[in-house]
């Protein structure tokens, strides 16, 4: 019904191509915790099927980001403006670039987790996964906001989940504390490049929060105007 109004009051509206978006790219972050469990269990076939299939997604994620890009007008009557749009679409993108990367990086040196960090990894990325799954709850709830002239409920109702997305983030930056703790007294028992290469797969996931947490700071700023 919001989509309907919308697009009724403001032409064709570039809020349901956003949330499409969004939506495709948490697609592809969903993806990763079986994928670090297939690692773990040095399944390389289903591992790759899985990248394979975050690969797929990632390219689903690129095209509609380009086909908004393309569509998106210069000026249209909305409270915010082109380039906050055109802000918040990359920095969705970037999530899934991120999971693409990690999965490659990952299948490509055959990456297999120490059974000191495994459950902690998998407690990351389903973290990461759930702060992408609030961003994207937070973006659907764009088209409510215009239809109610950002309204305070509606205001509240975001406020309230850019909360709940930046505490995961903290949590996520507890979880990457943990890790790197219980890996440093490994480094001498371990391969150093391998070593190396966890610390950055840690790295990655990290910013996958941090990137999703983005997509809610860069709400806020919508919000404030």
């Amino acid at each position: 019904m919001a989509k309907s109004i919308i697009d009724g009051l403001f032409g064709k509206s570039p809020i349901s191509p956003l949330q499409h978006h969004m939506t495709s790219v948490h697609s592809c972050i969903a993806e990763l915790k079986d994928f670090m469990v297939a690692i773990h269990a040095q399944d390389w076939d289903k591992a790759e099927e899985i990248r394979s299939k975050i690969g797929d997604k990632e390219g689903e994620a690129d095209v509609l980001k380009k086909k908004l890009r393309l569509s998106l007008p210069s000026t249209f009557m909305m409270p915010f403006s082109r380039r906050d749009l055109l802000d918040l679409l990359l920095i969705q993108d970037s999530i899934a670039n991120l999971t693409k990367d990690v999965s490659g990086l990952m299948i490509n040196r055959k990456m297999t987790l120490p059974n000191e960090i495994f459950e902690d990894v998998i407690e990351l990325t389903s973290v990461c996964i759930k702060t992408s799954a609030t961003a994207l709850k937070a973006v659907n709830e764009l088209d409510e906001l215009l239809e109610t002239a950002f309204g305070n409920r509606e205001r509240k109702v975001v406020g309230s989940i850019i909360s709940d997305i930046n505490e995961l983030e903290s949590e996520s930056d507890r979880i990457q504390h943990v890790i790197r703790t219980k890996l440093f007294p490994l480094e001498a028992d371990l391969p150093p490049v391998d070593v190396m290469f966890y610390y950055r797969a840690v790295e990655w996931l990290g910013e996958l929060a941090d990137a999703a947490q983005k997509v809610g700071s860069r709400l806020e700023v919508l919000l404030a105007k």
